[in-house]
């Protein structure tokens, strides 16, 4: 894949991901795919990764989100790197929590193993403790 082509994709993936559009996400893995998610844990074939986006997406609804930066690499395989922040709503069970209407939001950076235009790899990496505490399970200790 070129450099353009891995932006393309990327550009089709997150907006996608905004829509929380599991068919055009579901679309961009490979049938042999596998991912490292902090939420989800270490999932692998399109199944399990269509089921991940159901049940992220229930619990956090109405993402907006802001790409931060973006790192292609049309080495062979491809790479690509985006960090973004989403804001979302907490709409739904997670963690064992019911949903809290709360708005939060969380940096995150997606490092992506491309092949044939598919993600074949993908690690998920965000500040956890963050995303806890502005949903309640964890309370910062006062200075």
């Amino acid at each position: 894949m070129t450099s353009d082509e891995i932006r393309a994709f990327l550009d089709r993936f997150v907006h996608a991901w905004e829509r929380q559009d599991i068919t055009a996400l579901s679309a961009c893995y490979a049938d042999d795919c596998e991912i490292v998610s902090p939420i989800f844990g270490r999932l692998k074939g399109r199944a399990q990764v269509e089921k991940s986006y159901t049940d992220l997406f229930k619990a956090f609804a109405s993402p907006t989100v802001r790409m931060d930066d973006t790192i292609a690499c049309n080495s062979d395989p491809a790479r690509a790197v985006i960090v973004w922040t989403v804001q979302s709503t907490h709409a739904g069970e997670v963690f064992g929590m019911p949903a809290t209407g709360r708005r939060i939001e969380r940096t995150m950076a997606y490092l992506f193993t491309l092949r044939d235009g598919l993600i074949i790899r993908e690690r998920r990496v965000y500040d956890f403790t963050s995303m806890l505490m502005q949903l309640g399970v964890l309370k910062a200790r006062p200075a």
